[in-house]
């Protein structure tokens, strides 16, 4: 009797032992879950609220957003210019002049100083030989060039610089002979 009522006891103490382990695994994973579900909606939450807060501040003084990147055309695909390089010996003709642009203030101004662009692009090219134009890097220099003169005729220069010629397009068609 006393062995059987030893068995019964440890049969007894198993039985309730892993239950109130599994329990008490069970209860202290949920306070984990909902602690942590908690945490990061605080944290997310005070992060939306604050970008919110910064938003309404800038709007609320005056703060210029991102510029608007839109077209501008200096010379129009097919209207064909001739520019005369250095030496006066050779032409390059180009095709299409277009530009991007960082506001429709600066596409206006485009428009408006046409003439004086497309002087000021004449004075560059005749700084310019057939081995300028023939290469990557003097194409490059000549579109940052041309984007300089033009951002310094409408006037968008130092901080209004994003707002004027972001990019230039040219096509040049072919350089050749000036007879």
């Amino acid at each position: 009797m006393a062995e059987e009522e030893i068995q019964e006891e440890k049969e007894e103490k198993k039985g309730p032992n892993i239950i109130l382990l599994l329990l008490i695994a069970v209860v202290v994973s949920v306070i984990l879950s909902v602690g942590g579900a908690f945490f990061l909606i605080n944290i997310l939450g005070k992060n939306i609220v604050q970008q919110a807060q910064q938003q309404a501040q800038q709007q609320a003084q005056g703060v210029q957003k991102a510029p608007q990147i839109g077209l501008a055309e200096v010379i129009r695909e097919g209207h064909q210019r001739q520019f005369m390089l250095k030496g006066g010996n050779e032409i390059a003709i180009v095709n299409a002049l277009q530009l991007k642009v960082g506001s429709d203030e600066c596409r206006a101004a485009v428009a408006q100083y046409n003439v004086e662009i497309l002087e000021a692009i004449g004075l560059i090219f005749i700084t310019k030989t057939r081995e300028d134009l023939t290469t990557v890097e003097g194409r490059e220099i000549l579109k940052n060039q041309i984007k300089n003169a033009i951002n310094e005729i409408t006037g968008f220069v130092g901080e209004k610089e994003k707002f004027g010629v972001i990019q230039v397009i040219i096509d040049i068609v072919v350089i050749t002979s000036a007879y």
